[in-house]
């Protein structure tokens, strides 16, 4: 009786999954009804798929499917479409909020629109891509520079300045407000967020929730994942409550400093879009930027270490071309950049060869749409694989060798404008600090690699695999590495 319940409802649930799965959609491995096929994808299993099933394909994980593109040009014209604007929910994304829409990174719609706009004006006023923000940038490389004396002669792990230092600058806009390299409550939030980024736990139970139901309490305690949740909720919400506070109590409605007068001005503005600048909003965008001001530019400067470390004589040709264009007792600035070419083709093939965010930033069509001849559902996850772009032999003449020449034209200038090339991402939610981004960039590696040589410990090497607790985004490994200091003589 209850054996043939069982097969009679198993039935049932087998014709409405097959009857009712839209037809159309790109290929993909086979199936397994409402369990779907892999767990998240890691960029190894999206480069075998695509040589298996083309351009684009598809995954599932529950009922969650996931449309991976791996051409530049599909990904270009499909990341352009408005229907494709939206982020897909997960609530990873709100933990300060607890579930709920805010702040600018995850939110979508009209919400989205009028957060983006509101911080590319501001921060664009306040100095974002402007060479007076230069100054600001110089003064957190100066003191950088001074750190990685104290780390320099034996084996060492990056320095967490290397956080502090990129987040200052961001922060000065966003909140007036530097922090000492060595500051212990901004490197607990640090340390907090970037558990959650390796505990790739968390994404099985967002995808498949019903796990999260049945999986006992002491494993949930053992993973720590709702103290994670907690602390990081309540360590970000203090620290931005403060800032807060001693802003409301300072603001000159005529004389905004920083972001986040800016943002108390628009709370109190009564326009129609009031609604979307709330005190929660206020928390959740303060966190986003504080987030993105250290997490995506600080690991890429790892990357640049590493690589450097990885291949001594690109090194070499970098510190030879700094030394010939600028004084030793001068930090290389802006002005020396159109003579700084082996630097930013360095800096741009570190974005390539890294792949830092290789699946790309996730977006959900907000209805059913065509890409590429197929069926794209309303819901679905589409990964644009910049990775894949950035290893395509149709761009790049020697794709898994690190070469400055990818960047440089014959005469040995810097070629900016290259074909398959997606480091900030594209289209309408393409990367808004990527002008800060590039600036950052620029100033701290040729800083660094003015003051110090980098090398592996005696005997060892760099690992340049990235942390495999993480399917779609190459984190640099902390490792040992030996910074030192050069001499005039180098």
């Amino acid at each position: 009786m209850w054996l043939e319940l069982f097969l009679f409802v198993l039935l049932v649930l087998l014709l409405r999954y097959y009857f009712t799965r839209p037809s159309g959609m790109p290929p993909g491995p086979m199936v397994i009804p409402y369990v779907g096929n892999s767990l998240f994808p890691t960029i190894s299993v999206v480069k075998k798929l695509r040589k298996k099933y083309g351009d684009i394909f598809k995954t599932e994980l529950g009922q969650n499917k996931f449309i991976f593109l791996c051409n530049y040009k599909l990904i270009k014209e499909a990341m352009s479409r408005t229907e494709l604007s939206d982020r897909p929910h997960l609530d990873l994304g709100f933990i300060l909020s607890e579930g709920v829409p805010a702040g600018v990174i995850m939110t979508n719609g009209k919400h989205w629109q009028n957060a983006r706009r509101f911080l590319l004006r501001n921060l664009r006023d306040l100095g974002m891509g402007k060479t007076y923000l230069e100054d600001a940038i110089q003064r957190e490389a100066q003191l950088l520079v001074e750190d990685f004396k104290k780390h320099s002669g034996s084996p060492t792990l990056f320095p967490k300045s290397l956080n502090v230092a990129v987040l200052n600058v961001v922060w000065q806009m966003v909140a007036s407000t530097r922090y000492d390299m060595d500051d212990e409550r901004v490197l607990s939030i640090i340390k907090i967020i970037r558990s959650f980024e390796t505990t790739s736990v968390l994404l099985i139970l967002e995808f498949i929730p019903f796990i999260k139901k049945i999986i006992p309490d002491f494993i949930k305690n053992r993973l720590s994942l709702y103290t994670k949740m907690a602390n990081l909720r309540k360590e970000a919400k203090t620290l931005i409550q403060d800032i807060k506070t001693a802003h409301r109590a300072q603001l000159d409605p005529d004389n905004p400093r920083d972001v986040i007068d800016e943002y108390l001005i628009a709370m109190d503005n009564k326009s129609d879009i009031a609604e979307y600048f709330s005190e929660l909003d206020l928390v959740c965008v303060t966190f986003d930027l504080f987030n993105a001001g250290f997490d995506t530019t600080s690991n890429m400067l790892r990357w640049i270490i590493l690589y450097m470390i990885k291949y001594p004589e690109v090194q070499r040709r970098v510190q030879e071309q700094i030394d010939a264009v600028v004084p030793r007792d001068t930090l290389p600035s802006y002005q020396h950049k159109p003579n700084l070419p082996l630097v930013e083709a360095m800096i741009q093939e570190a974005l390539r060869f890294s792949s830092m965010v290789s699946l790309g930033v996730q977006r959900s069509p907000d209805r059913d749409i065509q890409v590429g001849g197929y069926l794209i559902p309303k819901g679905s996850f589409v990964f644009p694989a910049t990775v894949c772009c950035h290893y395509d032999p149709q761009y790049w003449e020697h794709p898994d060798q690190f070469r400055l020449e990818h960047f440089l034209d014959d005469q040995g200038n810097f070629a900016s404008q290259k074909e398959g090339f997606l480091p900030f991402g594209t289209g309408r939610r393409s990367c808004l600090g990527e002008s800060l981004a590039r600036m950052e960039l620029f100033l701290f590696s040729s800083a660094l690699l003015q003051n110090f040589t980098f090398s592996a410990p005696e005997g060892c090497e760099v690992n340049l695999e990235g942390d495999p607790r993480l399917p779609s985004v190459r984190l640099a490994h902390d490792q040992n590495i030996v910074i030192t200091p050069r001499t005039k003589e180098d």
